[in-house]
C-alpha cells in the first residue's frame, strides 16, 4: 500500500479542531500615543507553534498563564503582552525573512486650531498563496479532492528550489538558463514519480519532521542535483537547501496559520469619522476575522476619529462676528461721510 505518512502529516492542520484565538487591542490616548495588547488562546501545541508569535521582551510586559475548560476538560493556554507604543511598529523586520506573518501598524495625530484628528492602520500582510502555491491554495479550501493532495508538496518544493536558486544567482555566477535546466530537471523527477505512482516514495526520506508540516526531502535534493555537478560550485546542495530553508518556514507558518482566528479592538478618542469595523459597541470598533482574511491579500484594518475644540471654535466665532461687525460700523461711518 502506497505510503500516505506524509499526507496525513502535512493535512493534520486542516483536519484538526483545535486552533487559537488572538484578540488584539489598540486603544489611541489623546497625546497620540497608544496602549496595544495582544491575548492568544489555544491548546499547547499550538499555542507555541510560532505561527503568529506573542511579542515579548524590551517594552513588552509579557505573561503566561493556564486554565481548565469547563466544557471540555482541557487545559488552556494563554499567552498575553502589552506595551505603550508610538508612531509605526513593525514587528518583523525584512531581515527576519519571508516566514513570518507581518502585520505592522501605524497610529497618527495631526492637529489644527479647531480640532484635532486620529487614524491608525494595521496591516495584515498577503502570503501570497494562490502565487505561489496554488494548488495548497485549493486543498486548504477543499480537502475533499484526493487527486490534489498528492502534488502539494512537490509543488512546494518547486516553489522553496526557485527562489532559493535565485537568491543565490548572483553571489554564484548562475545564469538564467542553467537554473531552468535544474528547475526542469525536478520537474522531470516529480512528474515521473507521479507516473510510475511513487511520488510519495521519493519524497519521504527525511524523518527530522517533528511539529512541523513539511521538511525538504534532502536526499532528494541532492541526488538530483549530481547532473549539474561540473556546472555548480562544490557543495552546492548544501548551500541551496540553506537558502531554501526560509521558503520552508513560510510554507510551514502558511498552513498553520489555517485555522487560527483573530479579533482586533480599537478604540479612539473623540468621535468616528471613518472605519472599515465590522461592528461597533459603545466606543469599541470590532473587526472579527480568520487567517483567509490575509492568507493571499493584504488584510487592512483603519478607523479615523476627531476631536473638536469648542473654546478655540467659540473664540474663533466671537472673533469673527466682532470682525464683522468692525466691518459693518467701518462702512457705515464711510457712507455717511459721503
Amino acid at each position: 500500500m502506497r505510503n500516505t505518512k506524509l499526507v496525513l502529516l502535512f493535512f493534520t492542520a486542516f483536519l484538526s479542531f483545535q486552533c487559537v484565538e488572538t484578540l488584539i487591542t489598540v486603544r489611541v490616548f489623546p497625546d497620540g500615543k497608544y496602549l496595544m495588547q495582544f491575548r492568544s488562546e489555544g491548546d499547547e501545541k499550538d499555542i507555541y507553534d510560532r505561527d503568529f508569535p506573542i511579542p515579548a521582551g524590551g517594552k513588552w510586559a509579557s505573561d503566561i498563564v493556564q486554565k481548565g475548560d469547563p466544557e471540555s476538560g482541557e487545559t488552556v493556554h494563554i499567552i498575553s503582552s502589552q506595551a505603550i507604543l508610538n508612531g509605526s511598529t513593525t514587528f518583523h523586520d525584512a531581515n527576519k525573512g519571508p516566514a513570518p506573518q507581518r502585520h505592522p501598524i501605524t497610529v497618527e495625530k495631526w492637529s489644527n486650531f479647531f480640532s484635532t484628528q486620529y487614524s491608525f492602520n494595521q496591516i495584515f500582510k498577503g502570503r501570497g498563496i494562490h502565487n505561489k502555491y496554488p494548488l495548497l491554495a485549493k486543498s486548504m479550501s477543499d480537502t475533499g479532492k484526493e487527486g490534489l493532495n498528492e502534488k502539494v508538496e512537490t509543488e512546494i518544493i518547486m516553489y522553496c528550489l526557485q527562489m532559493g536558486l535565485e537568491n543565490l544567482q548572483d553571489d554564484h555566477g548562475l545564469d538564467d538558463l542553467l537554473i531552468e535546466r535544474i528547475l526542469n530537471h525536478f520537474r522531470g523527477v516529480f512528474y515521473k514519480a507521479e507516473e510510475e505512482g511513487n511520488l510519495f516514495g521519493v519524497l519521504n526520506d527525511s524523518t527530522a519532521r517533528g511539529n512541523e508540516s513539511f521538511v525538504l526531502p534532502a536526499q532528494l535534493i541532492k541526488i538530483n542535483f549530481r547532473p549539474f555537478s561540473k556546472d555548480l560550485p562544490a557543495g552546492f546542495p548544501e548551500l541551496c537547501m540553506a537558502a531554501m530553508m526560509p521558503y520552508v518556514q513560510e510554507a510551514n507558518i502558511t498552513v498553520k496559520l489555517h485555522d487560527d482566528s483573530f479579533k482586533f479592538a480599537g478604540i479612539l478618542p473623540g468621535v468616528i469619522t471613518a472605519s472599515n469595523s465590522d461592528s461597533v459597541s459603545n466606543d469599541t470598533l470590532w473587526w472579527t476575522f480568520g487567517s483567509d482574511a490575509f492568507i493571499n491579500d493584504d488584510y487592512v484594518i483603519e478607523a479615523a476619529s476627531i476631536v473638536y475644540h469648542p473654546k478655540r471654535i467659540q473664540i474663533a466665532i466671537v472673533i469673527g462676528a466682532l470682525g464683522i461687525l468692525l466691518g459693518l460700523v467701518f462702512i457705515s461711518k464711510r457712507r455717511k461721510s459721503s
